[in-house]
């Protein structure tokens, strides 16, 4: 069962779930219907629902302070990792799902805000199978080949950073990749250049190593189901070693995945140049606990601050 399923179940037979942000058990909590499926208390609820679809933009010149002090952030860095959500891939035509009716991204409003007969050209699958790599892609791309990103965490199953050319073993998909299916037997992955995701999970192909030829299963993750042990653990790996974790595009809202920028966020919470950078148009329940918090488009932000490291040499080593 999906969260909201499991949460009315357990409210029904008189067992309060915890709430998803604090982890209190408030019979007068609710569910969020429309987006994270998960359980709130009141409290949590009110700050949560009164706040969550309001966009914000800093003001170009304070937008400009922002992107130099991430770019002397990322610099002054050890160990930088990115965690990704759907906001990343706005640019690239698939939409998000918790952005309001009023929002500014080129995709429109989320697909858990908008009536079901108003849903955008294909399904989300069929969207992510026609994308291609956007900007902030791109750009992560470019950081991680100079050595500057060690490691992406992604909660989003479109593919779009392996396309960029960033390999498997630096990208933990946390919740799948359409396009990648894995045996069931040897742990061994294919990726594909079309969509995997069948009913049932089994996508009728085997392993096709010697000795193996185990069942292929596609590897994503529906809500309600364990995430892969060895992606959380190589995850957890990477969030326990880095100083500097951008967030971005992400409402980091949805657990466990966000368990790691906050995770991340409470080891540096001393310094004022480390730990967690949100961005966002929208709040997070992270905000208070960022190094920095900056208000813009992913794709805009990132362009300003690749553009300050390559004029500072950061990124010399980037093969064009």
């Amino acid at each position: 069962m999906g969260c909201e399923d499991a949460a009315r179940v357990a409210i029904s037979q008189g067992r309060i779930p915890a709430c998803a942000q604090c982890r209190r058990r408030d019979p007068k909590g609710k569910v969020d219907e429309r987006q994270t499926r998960q359980f709130y208390c009141s409290a949590c609820w009110a700050e949560y629902d009164g706040d969550r679809l309001i966009e914000t933009f800093d003001p170009p010149a304070e937008l400009d302070v922002k992107c130099a002090q991430l770019a002397a952030m990322i610099m002054s860095a050890k160990h930088v990792i990115a965690f990704t959500g759907a906001g990343i891939s706005t640019g690239a035509g698939i939409a998000d799902f918790r952005s309001g009716l009023n929002t500014k991204l080129p995709t429109g409003p989320g697909l858990w805000e908008r009536p079901k007969c108003d849903r955008p050209d294909g399904n989300i699958l069929e969207q992510c199978a026609r994308a291609a790599p956007g900007r902030t892609h791109r750009i992560l791309h470019s950081f991680w080949k100079a050595g500057i990103l060690k490691h992406i965490i992604s909660q989003n199953v479109d593919g779009l950073h392996r396309k960029s050319g960033i390999p498997a073993s630096s990208v933990s998909e946390l919740h799948g990749n359409i396009f990648v299916e894995r045996c069931v037997s040897c742990g061994q992955e294919y990726e594909r250049d079309y969509n995997v995701i069948c009913s049932g999970g089994f996508t009728g192909r085997h392993c096709e190593k010697s000795n193996c030829g185990g069942r292929l299963r596609h590897s994503g993750v529906g809500f309600g189901q364990d995430l892969d042990e060895h992606i959380v653990a190589k995850a957890w790996q990477e969030s326990e070693r880095t100083d500097l974790c951008l967030c971005l595009g992400s409402s980091i809202t949805v657990t466990p995945a966000s368990e790691m920028p906050v995770y991340v966020a409470q080891r540096h919470r001393r310094s004022r140049d480390k730990g967690i950078v949100i961005v966002n148009l929208q709040p997070t329940p992270c905000d208070a606990s960022a190094a920095l918090r900056v208000n813009g488009m992913v794709d805009d932000v990132m362009e300003k601050v690749a553009s300050i490291l390559q004029q500072k040499g950061a990124l010399n080593r980037l093969v064009q």
